[in-house]
């Protein structure tokens, strides 16, 4: 697989054909109940898209980091109850870039934050894992654990197998799983623990997981302005559909707007990781994909008026997990502080490069 237009172009239409037919609104709302759509997940797993950004040596598709959020934002525009960006982006990347080869089903990528309380200990030739983990995505479906650890001032991934963990289920707000995982001084062994790769550390494995949220988000922001548009043209009020007063054109607009800033930034920065040069490309994904949330949140539920937040409708699926994601991996405040340390620290001669740059 290449960076080429026409290849991803085929790889999104994939991806669209495949969501389109396995992951309609009964889909999604079944998997509020189940935690995940195991049926989905046989499709996608049959045409290599959870793996699309893994090399083809390590068992994946051989694309890239663009390639796949590419796909994640299709994912994000249908509400994918499935682990793709987990799968690939992050759990597939730490056994990847650290020499090992990549199993099949779906996997759970930890910690979500640098700071978690989490203790590797290497003795007599001996491997344990101390902790607890909060709020894992999908860690109870998963078929593996990849866990990034530090021991000995040296950064490890570790595989775990999730039976032999305590999880104790959890879910956001769009009903997604969010577990808690306890390892109990966990005995692990030497196939268990591998030296983190080159480019494989915290700060990666967070900023990609900014970036992922982010691209999901732009799917999600897809698909809400898309049901705003239709809803406008066909809710006829005072003799004429809401489409048609300038006020509601103005504001389908600005929709429109914010999707498309957010969209170029979220690709954008997709492009930057991809070359390992994407934390302030990140930064301003997050916290610009997170304005357009506030913004286009707002206008679609106020276009569709009460049955925009009924279960029975499915606008509800979109902006709720705009609300959840943007608040996983780094709020906009936090990228926001972020950034503006980083341009503190490089000094005002920076300033112009940085934005000119990134």
């Amino acid at each position: 697989m290449t960076e080429d237009t026409d290849t991803r172009t085929l790889l999104v239409d994939t991806a669209q054909r495949i969501f389109q037919d396995h992951c309609t609104q009964a889909t999604v709302e079944a998997a509020k109940r189940a935690g995940w759509s195991g049926a989905l997940w046989d499709v996608l797993e049959q045409t290599q898209l959870p793996l699309v950004s893994v090399a083809e040596a390590h068992g994946g598709a051989g694309g890239s980091v663009s390639d796949m959020a590419a796909v994640l934002r299709v994912a994000g525009r249908f509400s994918a109850p499935v682990p793709l960006a987990e799968t690939g982006l992050l759990a597939g990347w730490l056994l990847a870039a650290s020499g090992r080869h990549v199993p099949s089903g779906p996997l759970a990528a930890a910690p979500q934050r640098p700071d978690a309380s989490l203790t590797l200990t290497r003795h007599a030739g001996r491997w344990t894992l101390e902790g607890e983990l909060k709020r894992v995505p999908w860690a109870r479906i998963a078929a593996h654990l990849v866990v990034l650890a530090r021991c000995e001032d040296a950064d490890w991934v570790v595989m775990v197998d999730p039976k032999r963990v305590r999880i104790v289920p959890g879910c956001n707000l769009a009903w997604e799983p969010r577990d808690d995982v306890r390892f109990d001084d966990l005995s692990l062994g030497a196939d268990d623990v591998v030296p983190a790769g080159p480019g494989v550390n915290f700060a990666a494995l967070y900023a990609r997981g900014a970036l992922a949220r982010s691209v999901l988000m732009v799917g999600a922001l897809d698909r809400a302005l898309e049901l705003a548009v239709s809803h406008a043209k066909t809710r006829v009020q005072f003799g004429r559909p809401i489409a048609r007063f300038q006020a509601v054109q103005q504001e389908l607009a600005r929709f429109a707007d914010e999707v498309a800033a957010a969209a170029a930034a979220a690709l954008s920065a997709a492009g930057e990781v991809e070359r390992s040069v994407g934390a302030i490309a990140v930064a301003c994904a997050k916290v610009r994909v997170g304005e357009a949330a506030t913004t286009g949140a707002g206008i679609a539920h106020q276009i569709h008026a009460a049955i925009g937040v009924t279960e029975e409708f499915a606008l509800h699926h979109s902006t709720l997990r705009l609300q959840a994601w943007r608040s996983e991996y780094g709020s906009e405040s936090e990228w926001s502080e972020r950034l503006g340390a980083h341009i503190l620290e490089s000094g005002a001669d920076r300033l112009w490069p940085i934005l000119t740059e990134s």
